[in-house]
């Protein structure tokens, strides 16, 4: 290493250092990284001495920063928990009821407290999903209203139509039981979504099924403006986006309490 190396070297080491601060915490030490989080505020981990290392731990406050801004029992099952788990396992890291947790030895602590900080920092980022940002999640999130609003014994997921020719080629997102017409609902969360829900919902049409339909999109302004009004024109009823509980719950049950054709 030349002369130059080493002291841009000793010259971050003294930066990075003296950002870094370190106080004692009850049985442990409470570290601030120099790391920021979205908020401004620096990482903050707390480190206790195990046996040949250290334990690097968060004591459960990222996920009570996510909190304020987020339901975060959403983070703990589904695509969306499977999300998180690989975001910080790629960083050495678990996530072990609400809190996370690492271990590093002596030699692995200066690495191992950077990849944690930037474990914290992108789960932080979490707080930017939506539903229009995570389709993988967006029909959790819609079965997760229907039931909610129609009760889950009413309602079946990938529903084929009985009696219907190639239903398998056309299938019904959700099919909820009502005393009437059958209500079928499609989500759609991408364009090309939109698209072949108005394939679906034609086809349905022209083999002269009787049906009442909700589509709920992810986000209706993304849907080119072409494509929308064709899938207006070919689905009963549509709500502007997932995160219009209001409205969308209105839809579902009126269609619950309608009789016969109505």
């Amino acid at each position: 290493m030349n002369d130059r190396t080493t002291e841009l070297q000793r010259l971050l080491c003294e930066q990075w250092c003296s950002e870094a601060e370190l106080v004692e915490d009850g049985d442990a030490l409470r570290l601030s990284l120099p790391m920021t989080e979205s908020d401004g505020d620096m990482v903050t981990v707390w480190l206790q001495r195990e046996l040949g290392g250290w334990r690097i731990r968060d004591y459960g406050t990222t996920l009570m920063r996510l909190s304020y801004e987020m339901d975060t029992d959403l983070l703990q099952e589904g695509s969306r928990a499977k999300v998180v788990d690989r975001l910080v396992a790629e960083q050495g890291v678990q996530f072990i009821g609400g809190e996370l947790l690492a271990d590093a030895t002596e030699g692995e602590l200066g690495l191992a407290l950077f990849r944690f900080g930037q474990a914290i920092v992108r789960l932080g980022d979490l707080k930017l999903w939506s539903w229009q940002r995570v389709s993988t999640t967006f029909y959790e999130d819609l079965a997760r209203e229907l039931d909610r609003i129609a009760g889950p014994e009413r309602v079946t997921r990938n529903y084929l139509v009985p009696h219907l020719a190639d239903s398998a080629n056309y299938p019904v997102d959700f099919a909820i039981r009502t005393d009437g017409l059958p209500f079928y609902v499609f989500g759609v969360p991408t364009a090309d979504k939109a698209k072949l829900v108005t394939i679906i919902l034609l086809y349905l049409q022209q083999a002269g099924t009787l049906f009442h339909s909700l589509v709920v999109p992810a986000d209706v302004d993304a849907i080119p403006k072409a494509d929308r009004n064709r899938l207006l024109n070919a689905a009963n009823d549509m709500v502007s986006g997932l995160d219009a509980s209001e409205p969308l719950e209105r839809k579902v049950r009126l269609r619950l309490s309608s009789v016969g054709g109505t």
